[in-house]
């Protein structure tokens, strides 16, 4: 089996080098969603995580008729310090092989501009929820002999952006 087989998530490799269901937080639209997509090609069943259930509800009924996996949905705003305990409960009785942190999201304007609460949201978002999943499902991989972590990234964190410094005296 080449590399490129490996890479690509061909059919069983995926599912016999990480277990048979994938975890993947902000599947309703972008990489999060594309990402869901390909696992499912793969074989891979899934439990979507998203906070816009309409659209979870579409990809799952799209992909389980398109590739015949398993989709399960978990409407989930990952905001909420309660959200990482709620998805834990909710894989308890899964089989989780591979864990795929897609939410995020950025605020833009002036810093002074947005709210406390808003930039509190983001942290939580991007950071504290990808820590605290990620050291969860690692031990949980640790114990069971295998899996896979995988954190999405914006370059966004390494580019200059308008405004980000500036303040109004």
């Amino acid at each position: 089996m080449s590399g490129t087989d490996r890479l690509l998530g061909r059919g069983l490799v995926i599912k016999e080098g990480y277990g048979p269901w994938a975890v993947v937080t902000g599947a309703s639209s972008g990489i999060g969603r594309e990402t869901a997509v390909q696992l499912a090609g793969a074989g891979m069943n899934l439990l979507l995580v998203a906070r816009r259930g309409l659209l979870l509800q579409d990809l799952a009924g799209e992909l389980s008729r398109s590739t015949g996996v398993l989709v399960k949905t978990l409407v989930l705003d990952l905001s909420r310090e309660s959200a990482t305990a709620e998805l834990i409960a909710a894989t308890e009785d899964i089989d989780v092989g591979l864990y795929v942190g897609a939410a995020g999201f950025g605020s833009s304007g002036l810093f002074i501009d947005s709210t406390v609460d808003r930039e509190k949201d983001m942290i939580m978002v991007n950071c504290l929820a990808v820590l605290t999943q990620t050291h969860h499902f690692a031990r949980r991989f640790a114990k069971r002999g295998s899996g896979g972590l995988v954190l999405m990234g914006s370059l966004v964190g390494f580019q200059g952006a308008p405004l980000a410094g500036h303040y109004a005296a």
